[in-house]
């Protein structure tokens, strides 16, 4: 004797329908969400080892565009604007993509004082005379110092540059002064920038900058390849764990 026994399965059916419709793109788009905040921190970590001390600015100069259910795209790219300084996305591009380096604001007005001619740049020296912050780069203050003793403010310089220059003719603790030494064997110094200093002008640690030919750069940061290889390998993984999350909460 048997007794026939149906079951129902349209509603673990609609159930299935609904995860398939709701939580598969939910979980997709933490999945990106997730996935994007991992390739920008490995990006840092990168930066850490393929640059000398980077500074916040730059381990923080990256952007995320989010993804969400209705548009399954993320985006991590580097910044195109910043309300003070350069963006990286400027700075950067010749570690990416090799070529020359990029000329801040500092060698920019020595080139239009003349200073540098339009192949040369002005390397930091290890001087001891030079200030640096804590990641071993030059200060602000000390460019500005130069810029002015050396009248080579740019007339179309931003407003901080004019009133930078307003507080180092008022401050008494930078009265070094800086001068171009262009002929080597008239002046017995290398092409550079020297602190004109009575002290100073009796040691090589006078050259705060060597002016030396512009040579290019070879890439040193692949930007795109880096992230596209980081997404690649942890793509499952990171939408397994969202997708156990999506059901879980379904």
């Amino acid at each position: 004797m048997t007794q026939p026994v149906t079951f129902d399965v349209n509603p673990m059916l609609k159930k299935v329908d609904m995860i398939k419709q709701v939580q598969i793109p939910f979980a997709s788009s933490l999945a990106l969400n997730n996935l994007a905040k991992e390739v920008r921190d490995n990006y840092r970590s990168e930066m850490k080892q393929r640059f000398r001390n980077p500074v916040p600015f730059t381990l923080n100069g990256m952007y995320i565009k989010a993804s969400s259910k209705s548009n399954l795209y993320v985006e991590v790219g580097l910044k195109e604007f910043a309300t003070k300084g350069n963006p990286t996305s400027k700075y950067l591009l010749p570690q990416i993509q090799g070529g020359r380096p990029y000329m801040t604001r500092f060698q920019k007005a020595l080139r239009q004082k003349g200073i540098l001619a339009p192949n040369e740049i002005a390397i930091p020296t290890q001087s001891d005379y030079l200030k640096r912050n804590q990641y071993g780069n030059v200060m602000p203050s000390q460019y500005t110092e130069i810029l002015y003793s050396l009248q080579a403010f740019r007339d179309s310089s931003a407003f901080t540059y004019r009133r930078e220059a307003k507080r180092v003719r008022s401050a008494r603790q930078y009265k070094a002064r800086t001068t171009a030494a262009f002929n080597s064997s008239r002046n017995r110094y290398y092409p550079g920038i020297y602190l004109d200093d009575e002290m100073a002008r009796q040691t090589i640690d006078s050259a705060l900058f060597w002016i030396t030919r512009q040579r290019n750069l070879p890439p040193k940061f692949p930007f795109i390849p880096l992230g596209a290889a980081y997404a690649q390998k942890n793509w499952n993984r990171t939408f397994g764990k969202a997708l156990a999350q999506a059901i879980a909460t379904a």
